[in-house]
């Protein structure tokens, strides 16, 4: 019966070894940064600056610049600026239920492709690019307002859904940034 214990004991030991070994290789995403400051701060300093989108993608990329500028500073408080972020919009449709009595498309999907880049104020240094992509779905009827409301619907989530994406993304390359 001891010999149980002591083995039950031993892989106690090991695992409880091997946690605290590892323990040291995780940092929460959202505490401070390498630097010391609180992730919010950093990110709350990026400046999102008003964009020139195409007509197609006006009303789209309105709602990702908003979305983002909410989800990197919530609060609204004025943070001095320190980075500028770019963003650049490729958007499709796909549908890809066709109803084949009248040849309408039944749902439609918008695809976003969000590029971006973030650099200091200065432009002297890039600190992070990359892309993010996401998609909505909607349903289209036989109503024209109610597609165009489900479309409009659909554009605000993929915007959000974009947002979320990048604002993970730079807090990512935040933290880690001295």
């Amino acid at each position: 019966m001891s010999s149980l214990n002591l083995k039950g004991l031993a892989r106690l030991v090991v695992v409880a070894g091997l946690s605290l070994g590892l323990s040291a290789c995780f940092r929460p995403l959202y505490g401070p940064t390498a630097s010391g400051e609180s992730l919010q701060t950093v990110l709350a300093s990026i400046e999102v600056p008003e964009l020139k989108w195409a007509d197609a993608q006006a009303r789209v990329g309105h709602y990702i610049r908003s979305e983002v500028i909410y989800a990197l500073n919530g609060s609204g408080a004025e943070v001095p600026k320190r980075y500028v972020l770019s963003l650049s919009l490729g958007q499709t449709l796909q549908s890809p239920i066709v109803d084949t009595v009248t040849g309408r498309a039944q749902t439609t999907t918008i695809v976003g492709t969000l590029t971006y880049t973030l650099t200091t104020r200065d432009g002297s240094k890039t600190v992070a690019t990359g892309t993010v992509t996401s998609y909505a779905t909607y349903e289209r009827f036989q109503q024209r307002f109610a597609t165009v409301r489900a479309a409009r619907d659909a554009e605000i989530r993929l915007a959000k859904a974009l947002a979320e994406q990048l604002r993970t993304r730079l807090a990512m390359e935040l933290a880690t940034a001295g």
